[in-house]
């Protein structure tokens, strides 16, 4: 069941309050009954809650407005926008959450023929004749479809705002202040007395509040403030690690050679140049510095950066598909370019096949938690926290190799030498009895010395290339130097 539904109700001058548009489409006969209800029962312009007390819902966000209308009586229409809850959010998420919906109201005010939306057939002017054309079907449905994009776009931000974020969101939030990575960093040396520490925070020109960002670091569990003898140390007890790592889902066409079965829709020219992305990346990769970690935080602490990123996770994807992710709904969303940005700082790629553009993950973002440097190195060797290895990833086989290799080496032929191999050793006389293995042979192979799947295959590589080349005629060739001497 969805956790949200955000509906539109229009008050019809036949039937009254209805829900006229919804998104998704799961509300019951019981909640669009309580919404008709709350709709009949006000007046005035303006936003409140609402209890429903269903059995999916609790609880809705109501704004009750007018618009402008050619064709209603008193030539104004009357609406209700509704964000259905199973629970009432807290005050912090409710401020967001309203102000998406003020912007739906207020996109909704200022359009002059929205009201077409709620007048799904043709009008006809009045004295016209009843036959002839009136209003088009094709103007009418231009403005449902946009009424509905924007219900949809007022889905999306209020499901992104009440979003539970993960624990890597949280710390990249934290991090991407520089009041926040600097006083972690100055820590991670050695304690400092704090009023040490606040003169230092005074003369790097935060502007933010010295006290209020101990209390962030001291909630997250960063720092302990501890009294020793007459002075007072901040110490810090866990530091932050950012760093780019190659995707999960390359790694697994690096060591499987495909992706898993539901993701097998990838051309395989797309695949090849995945994998050589990922693989030319790391394989010159040396870390970050302080300046592109200040950007990994960033980009993971962007709600739709890393909604793309986290879909980018399981595979490439069509641009096509992009949007939906992105969710570019609101005023303020359309102005955050996303996969500019991504590109930019390195994390994402495009590429073109069959006139399809493909998003790709370049490099994933890994933040991991670890004990401060000072305590790194008090600890003994063993105890050490072994660092980032690096991502040493091997050069794709080009594609036409690849198919002349595996039309070389059929798999149920490899398979069967495997077995015999096998079978043939399990056999063999443990203390030197019987007959030599290099003497057994049953048409397979010559024995088991010479028939491991190593020389195999290369007896089949210089056998095809020895019959791949052309033969001479007439004896071997000359020279240049000799034929100038004929």
């Amino acid at each position: 069941m969805t956790d949200l539904v955000v509906a539109l109700s229009y008050f019809d001058r036949k039937i009254g309050p209805t829900v006229y548009m919804e998104y998704p489409e799961k509300l019951g006969e019981e909640e669009k009954m309580t919404l008709n209800q709350i709709f009949d029962q006000t007046t005035s312009e303006g936003w409140f809650w609402h209890s429903l007390n269903t059995k999916d819902f609790s609880t809705s966000l109501n704004y009750y407005f007018e618009i402008k209308s050619d064709w209603a009586r008193g030539l104004k229409e009357m609406l209700m926008c509704s964000i259905i809850f199973k629970q009432k959010l807290n005050s912090e998420k409710e401020h967001d959450v309203l102000s998406w919906l003020s912007d739906f109201v207020m996109k909704m005010h200022a359009r002059q023929d929205l009201f077409k939306a709620f007048y799904p057939t043709p009008r006809v002017a009045p004295g016209s004749d009843p036959g002839a054309a009136g209003e088009s079907d094709t103007e009418t449905n231009q403005s449902y479809v946009l009424v509905m994009k924007w219900l949809k776009e007022l889905y999306f931000s209020t499901k992104e705002e009440i979003r539970q974020k993960s624990d890597e969101e949280i710390i990249a939030n934290l991090m991407v202040n520089p009041a926040v990575y600097d006083t972690i960093r100055k820590l991670s040396k050695h304690p400092v007395r704090l009023n040490e520490l606040r003169s230092w925070f005074d003369e790097q020109q935060f502007n933010r509040d010295f006290e209020k960002i101990i209390s962030i670091l001291e909630e997250q569990k960063f720092i302990v403030i501890n009294k020793i003898g007459p002075e007072t140390f901040a110490i810090l007890v866990k530091s932050i690690e950012v760093s780019r790592v190659p995707p999960t889902c390359a790694m697994d066409l690096i060591d499987k050679g495909d992706l898993p079965r539901d993701k097998t829709d990838l051309p395989r020219p797309v695949v090849d140049h995945y994998v050589g992305l990922v693989g030319g990346f790391f394989n010159t990769y040396k870390g970050s510095d302080d300046a592109d970690k200040l950007k990994l935080f960033s980009a993971m602490a962007m709600p739709k950066h890393y909604n793309l990123i986290a879909e980018l996770r399981n595979r490439p994807l069509p641009k096509t598909q992009i949007g939906a992710i992105l969710r570019q709904g609101p005023v303020v969303a359309t102005r955050i370019n996303v996969l500019e940005d991504l590109k930019a700082d390195n994390i994402i790629d495009e590429f073109e096949y069959q006139g399809m553009t493909y998003v790709m993950l370049k490099t994933d973002i890994d933040i991991v938690d670890q004990f401060p440097e000072y305590i790194q190195n008090a600890l003994p060797p063993q105890d050490k926290i072994a660092r980032n290895p690096r991502f040493l990833i091997p050069p794709q086989v080009a594609a036409e190799v690849r198919e002349d290799l595996m039309d070389l080496f059929p798999a149920d032929e490899l398979l069967a030498r495997q077995q015999h191999t096998i079978a043939t050793v399990a056999a063999a006389p443990a203390n030197g009895g019987g007959e030599p293995p290099a003497a057994q042979s049953d048409g397979l192979g010559s024995g088991l010395l010479d028939d491991s799947p190593f020389d195999v295959i290369v007896d089949k590589i210089t056998s095809t290339f020895i019959t791949s080349q052309p033969a001479d005629v007439g004896g071997p060739k000359k020279s240049q130097h000799d034929a100038d001497k004929d």
